[in-house]
């Protein structure tokens, strides 16, 4: 299945209406390479219904990006045992292709550790909970891991949003 420009500005174009974004919020979400792979991935895993579920995720998407529900949506130690926790509300992929959703998640995921490895001496100067800080998690074993799980399928309507290579170099923008 593909993605268009035209299917991204549409979906954006929905999100900004029903939560109210004036001009900047709509381009910053436009613009997010994080928000640009939530609402692609279930075109491009083939879901039965990709647009409801690419509303669906950025809705989420938005929530935990702004506001006061951001912080329901922060990291916390019931996340350590898994990477991909935090992206629990956008993992629903009906009817998707398994191999292109793994490689999809997997940036998402490399994108969320950038901003951990980021964030590191802020949050422990804050006191605001890192994983790496807490010792959870081990920087290198989880970007090892989720490498792997990136590289396990040819996407490249993926590639041309976000490849492995600027994941790994990138943070999670909302």
């Amino acid at each position: 299945m593909t993605f268009s420009d035209e299917t991204w500005t549409r979906l954006t174009g929905l999100v900004a209406e029903a939560f109210r974004m004036d001009g900047s919020e709509h381009a910053r979400l436009a613009g997010s390479r994080a928000a640009r792979i939530t609402g692609a991935l279930p075109y491009l895993a083939g879901c039965r219904n990709p647009e409801r579920t690419a509303l669906a995720h950025l809705a989420a998407f938005v929530l935990a990006c702004r506001g006061g529900s951001r912080k329901v949506f922060d990291h916390g130690p019931s996340d350590d045992a898994e990477i991909l926790a935090r992206l629990e509300p956008i993992a629903r992929f009906p009817g998707g292709d398994p191999a292109v959703i793994r490689k999809g998640m997997a940036l998402l995921g490399l994108l969320l550790l950038g901003g951990y490895e980021r964030d590191r001496a802020k949050d422990a100067a804050s006191g605001e909970y890192n994983p790496l800080n807490s010792g959870a998690w081990k920087a290198e074993e989880v970007r090892a891991r989720l490498q792997a799980e990136a590289a396990s399928a040819k996407v490249p309507e993926l590639d041309a949003i976000l490849t492995a290579d600027e994941a790994v170099r990138g943070f999670w923008e909302g």
